[in-house]
């Protein structure tokens, strides 16, 4: 009897233990929210940029300056990310939003990499007029291995640089869907 409730309880430490991950070592298969990490943001001294951990991301710019000789390579992007700890390929991102309000020369990206080796494994945009609420889907390359690795799910917003331009765009990013 003792050994059947010493391997009963062996088996349920284990699974408690198996079941208690963190974020950093996520599995594929998880689900992410709010607060997201703030990512890389810029653009030139005729743009706004910004992301939140809260979801938020903003960019607009307005280059009143005419003329093909002037025009500059100044469009702005802010980003958010999720890093995550993969034990096998990624196979499908998915990345949700709301209270989008994306003009045509905005876009939305979505982008799947390994930020130690600087190596992007995808990338996937929504380009044109973007409202209300929805998701954009990577479906990254195959090659992503070895095993275990460190993998980032970088998604936010980048803008054309035109002139002369005034263009905007602000989104809710709400979930982060790894599968």
């Amino acid at each position: 009897m003792r050994v059947v409730v010493r391997s009963l309880a062996a088996a349920a430490m284990a699974l408690t233990v198996a079941t208690v991950i963190p974020a950093s070592a996520a599995p594929s298969g998880k689900t992410f929210q709010a607060p997201f990490k703030v990512g890389s943001t810029g653009g030139d001294s005729f743009s706004y940029h910004s992301a939140s951990s809260d979801g938020t991301v903003t960019v607009g710019r307005v280059y009143p300056i005419p003329g093909a000789i002037n025009c500059t390579k100044g469009g702005p992007w802010a980003t958010l990310y999720v890093n995550l700890k993969a034990t096998q390929p990624v196979h499908k991102v998915v990345v949700s939003y709301t209270s989008a309000a994306v003009d045509n020369f905005t876009f939305a990206l979505v982008s799947l990499r390994d930020p130690e080796r600087n190596r992007y494994y995808g990338t996937t945009s929504v380009r044109g007029f973007i409202a209300g609420s929805g998701t954009i889907t990577l479906k990254p390359d195959a090659g992503q291995g070895p095993f275990p690795r460190n993998l980032r799910v970088q998604f936010g917003l980048q803008q054309s640089s035109a002139c002369p331009n005034a263009d905007a765009g602000t989104i809710q990013f709400t979930k982060v869907q790894v599968s």
